[in-house]
């Protein structure tokens, strides 16, 4: 019988010294894992903080990532979500492409209303299809290089070709153009204008320098809903026409067309209508001097009562020092800075500068106690212009004192109702005096400029031409948070480098960097040689 015997198993104690080193060796381990999860907690804290919370700064010269405070209002006052998408061909080398981008992302900083997405028109068929199916549209439709803003049931495309003036130095006008797609889209109400026709009126449809072809497509962009009138066929001004437009006659209004307008703007002697409501038509005219084939408008009466005087029989000339000429007489009237008295179009325009061609006298009428309108100079001319009146028989226009329209002379001129209740008409019925608390808010206003050449496509490229015009409809439309936004140049910076410059950028690049090197490298070589 085999006996098993114990096994002898020695226990040896580990020593403290080395239980101490586990232990410091799993503390420390703790520690750095807890220190990670801090610093990756911290990180995450501070990264959900700086998404909530971060600004932006545009630090270029011409503030090219910067939108209009116009916008800003616009995108800030946003009661319902936007949702933008983007169909454009991925294209770096662009020069648009990335512009485009940045400053939707400035439309969706803005306001947390504005819902940015981007989609490959090539990679994303399937969001592509949702996107047709929501907008009930088929794909055809939705074309390449565009963007679609949608809002509700409205949507609004716009193409990549409309957010680049096509004639040098190709401006960026994104932001004129997206702005006025928000509207589109978030407007109940599209303002309707109507332009007269049968007076030799400006074409709306003429791309041609003549034509207001180039107005009429900005005035479309901005949410405006623009049609022709012919007041003796129609025998009235619809009743949908928020703004009246003449845009240069060259034969008169009859008695019975001043009339239709005089019913739908509101005068003194009937500023109210048959539901007891304040009349709120308003009408912006554009006038050229009676020359050659033109005649008188016919409107001079129908603007007087408006407190705005017209003088067509006249040409506003200006002395100016031209290079190798010396001092010339020309028909082009520049305004800029304090040309632009205080007004509501004007405020934003004092930095630009527009250009007048051929324009007659416009001017605002003294104000009395009994005169229900206010008119209020828009633009004026520099102090070196006159008004030409006998036009035709000198052959160099000349100042004479005796007849001619001395400075100031001023170009446009706005009308509307005053806000005091002196401007109660006694010929008003008496109820209306209660009726001129709601002046903010409604009334007629008139807008007369003397000249219609510097909204013709020949003169839209002048920095403050167009917006004077856009600026205006805004101001008759009630929007004045909607005014004109200016197409962006192309950030180009050029560098100008004096001759003294030049030498010594040479002789540093071109000599001094050698001669820096072989100066280190013989000493060098003399150290060691020693």
């Amino acid at each position: 019988m085999e006996v098993k015997r114990p096994l002898n198993v020695e226990v040896r104690k580990i020593p403290d010294s080395i239980v101490n080193v586990r232990k410091r060796k799993a503390l420390i381990g703790a520690n750095v894992i807890a220190m990670i999860l801090i610093a990756i907690a911290i990180f995450v804290f501070i990264s959900y903080i700086n998404d909530r919370h971060y600004f932006r700064f545009d630090f270029t010269a011409s503030g090219k990532y910067t939108l209009s405070g116009k916008t800003k209002k616009i995108v800030k006052g946003l009661d319902q979500p936007v949702f933008v998408t983007t169909l454009l061909q991925h294209n770096p080398d662009y020069r648009f492409y990335g512009q485009i981008l940045d400053i939707l992302e400035e439309y969706k900083y803005l306001s947390g209303k504005i819902k940015v997405t981007h989609l490959n028109p090539f990679t994303d068929q399937t969001k592509i299809t949702e996107l047709s199916e929501q907008l009930k549209v088929d794909l055809e439709q939705l074309q390449l290089n565009s963007v679609v803003f949608v809002s509700g049931d409205k949507s609004k495309h716009v193409l990549l070709t409309e957010v680049i003036e096509r004639e040098f130095p190709f401006k960026f006008k994104g932001e004129e153009v997206f702005t006025s797609a928000i509207l589109n889209v978030t407007q109940e109400k599209q303002t309707t204008i109507y332009y007269t026709k049968g007076h030799g009126e400006r074409n709306f449809e003429d791309f041609e320098r003549p034509g207001l072809g180039g107005l009429a497509s900005a005035i479309k962009r901005a949410n405006y809903k623009v049609l022709p009138l012919e007041l003796l066929k129609k025998k009235q001004v619809p009743e949908d026409c928020d703004i009246l437009f003449i845009a240069g006659p060259t034969k008169s209004f009859s008695t019975e067309e001043t009339n239709y307008i005089r019913n739908y703007l509101g005068t003194t002697a009937k500023l109210v209508d048959e539901k007891g409501e304040l009349k709120d038509g308003k009408l912006l005219v554009m006038l050229e001097p009676a020359l050659g084939s033109n005649t008188t408008s016919g409107l001079k009466a129908l603007l007087g009562e408006y407190g705005i005087m017209v003088r067509d029989d006249t040409v506003v000339y200006n002395k100016v020092n031209l290079p190798l000429f010396g001092m010339q007489t020309v028909s082009e009237i520049y305004v800029s800075d304090d040309n632009y008295p205080d007004h509501e179009i004007t405020k934003d325009m004092r930095s630009l500068t527009t250009l007048f061609f051929g324009s007659c006298v416009v001017s605002a009428a003294p104000l009395t106690d009994s005169m229900a309108f206010s008119a209020k100079v828009l633009a004026q001319a520099p102090d070196s212009s006159w008004g030409e009146t006998e036009i035709g028989v000198q052959k160099k226009p000349k100042y004479n004192q005796d007849v001619d329209v001395a400075a100031p002379i001023t170009l446009a001129v706005a009308s509307e109702l005053r806000e005091t209740e002196k401007s109660a008409n006694p010929l008003a019925p008496p109820h209306a005096t209660k009726l001129f608390e709601k002046i903010g808010e409604k009334g007629p206003r008139v807008v007369v400029f003397g000249d219609v050449d510097f909204a013709a496509n020949a003169f839209e490229n002048n920095p403050g031409n167009r917006d004077l015009v856009l600026n205006s409809i805004s101001w008759l439309a009630r929007k004045e948070k909607e005014l004109g936004i200016s197409a962006k140049a192309p950030d180009v910076r050029r560098s100008m480098i004096k001759p003294a410059q030049m030498t010594f950028i040479f002789w540093s690049s071109i000599a001094g960097l050698p001669f820096i090197g072989i100066l280190v490298g013989g000493i060098v070589w003399w150290k060691r040689r020693r």
